[in-house]
């Protein structure tokens, strides 16, 4: 009993961790809402050094699985489309930014989880050579994130630092391009994702009519 305990407390592990990370990042919001304390940066960056800590555990504990990557996926979604509508509200960046992550969000999960459904994880969806580069690909998925953890901290060091001269004329701009560079890295992943699940999609929408 005990034994199957340890097992089932090791194979959840990541997920724990999924969800630690996204508690913080409520923590860095409510830190940088209240009082812009730099206890709001500190939880931010160890939400994004949690991020690449449960992939590490999920691969060396052999738990990386088909729930896992939904799971991860999950983290991910909170975490960038609370980032990014706390920021549009502080006006560090437009509204049209977390309303096309948001609704992208929306299409792309759903289509994982019609997948999810015929046995297929979240990594194996990308078939096509645009797919494995553009959206399966260690270098894309780091370009990605890259961008959006420039425009989440930034945003958080002119929040927490209002009055430094950076925060007044070059910081804004910075934030403001990267983030309609990452809208725009987004829609492109968004629309490979259409192309290489067109399959699973007219299974679903048109074989059934």
């Amino acid at each position: 009993m005990e034994v199957k305990i340890n097992k089932n407390l090791l194979r959840n592990l990541p997920n724990f961790i999924t969800l630690i990370r996204v508690i913080l990042i409520f923590y860095a919001i409510s830190f940088l809402f209240y009082n812009g304390s730099i206890w709001g940066i500190i939880a931010l960056l160890l939400a994004f050094l949690l991020d690449g800590v449960d992939g590490v555990l999920a691969r060396r504990l052999v738990v990386d699985n088909k729930v896992g990557s939904l799971t991860d996926t999950l983290g991910d979604r909170i975490t960038e489309n609370t980032l990014l509508v706390f920021f549009a509200y502080k006006r560090l960046i437009p509204l049209f930014v977390p309303l096309i992550f948001i609704s992208r969000s929306f299409i792309s999960d759903y289509i994982r989880f019609l997948a999810f459904q015929k046995g297929i994880g979240t990594f194996l969806l990308n078939t096509s050579c645009l797919g494995r580069y553009l959206v399966a690909s260690k270098t894309s998925r780091t370009i990605y994130l890259l961008l959006k953890f420039l425009v989440f901290i930034l945003g958080a060091f002119i929040i927490a630092y209002p009055d430094i001269e950076m925060s007044k004329l070059i910081l804004p701009k910075i934030i403001f391009y990267t983030a309609i560079i990452a809208t725009l890295v987004n829609i492109l992943r968004f629309m490979v994702l259409l192309f290489d699940t067109r399959k699973i999609l007219r299974e679903t929408f048109f074989n059934k009519l």
